[in-house]
């Protein structure tokens, strides 16, 4: 473990005896997309809060549960973590979290996905609702005092494959509406697009509010698209650079 990777590892300690002390029970729900990832990430997040894992993997998995308020829910393996975050925001509609902490089970494997777990956590656990407006993400210019360059992405872009954490690449089925800005404005009508187009790895917060700012019969559209098992969509890439978009509400 790197010294860097160890600095992350001890602030989560650092912010979940801040989430066990001193956030309300159950204000906060981890809604982990799990593959076939082992389950050491239980250990770096709180005791008071709702977890939800849906593993979405053919092997009969579960977690050792040592917390209170975790559910497991079994799915097929259709899409990535935009998929589930989708099945998710549809089946709890009506009953969704006060905050609403999307994630990857490979949070904790990969480096740049832990400093972003750890930004978004750090910012819901500093009691700054109002500075963020109900949107949590990785999106700061600083971290620990140290500055970071912000990665733009073209609104124009399309997405034919993707390499994976394993430097594995795949083709992705295409989006029948492109580039990604058209996407963007095919189902968020309403929404202004973020000039700063940002890949977070899957890792965001919003409030239930944001969530709800958007009808659930387009959540119900979006997720028609993704039904072929064990394929990756090259709208799911544009919905995970479009997080900030889709949940940010207007002041």
């Amino acid at each position: 473990m790197s010294l860097s990777f160890y600095k992350y590892i001890l602030y989560l300690k650092f912010l979940n005896y801040k989430t066990n002390y001193f956030i309300s029970d159950n204000k906060i729900e981890f809604i982990i997309s799990h593959y076939k990832e082992n389950f050491d990430y239980l250990k770096y997040l709180p005791n008071n809060q709702k977890i939800t894992i849906y593993i979405k993997s053919n092997i009969n998995l579960k977690p050792q549960i040592s917390k209170k308020n975790i559910k497991v829910v079994f799915l097929e393996n259709i899409g990535k973590e935009y998929q589930t975050y989708l099945y998710h925001i549809i089946k709890n509609y009506e009953n969704l979290s006060q905050i609403n902490f999307f994630l990857s089970a490979s949070f904790l494997s990969v480096k740049d996905r832990t400093k972003n777990f750890t930004k978004v956590y750090n910012k819901i656990a500093s009691f700054n609702k109002q500075r963020f407006n109900g949107l949590y993400t990785s999106d700061d210019d600083f971290f620990l005092f140290k500055k970071e360059k912000l990665k733009v992405l073209d609104p124009k872009m399309r997405i034919f494959e993707h390499t994976t954490s394993q430097n594995v690449k795949h083709k992705m089925i295409l989006s029948k509406i492109y580039p990604l800005e058209n996407y963007f404005y095919y189902y968020f009508k309403n929404k202004k697009l973020d000039k700063f187009i940002r890949s977070l790895n899957g890792i965001f917060a919003t409030d239930r509010e944001n969530i709800l700012s958007i009808k659930k019969e387009i959540y119900k559209n979006i997720i028609e698209e993704y039904k072929i098992t064990d394929k990756d969509y090259e709208s799911g890439h544009y919905l995970e650079r479009l997080y900030p978009s889709i949940f940010k509400l207007d002041k």
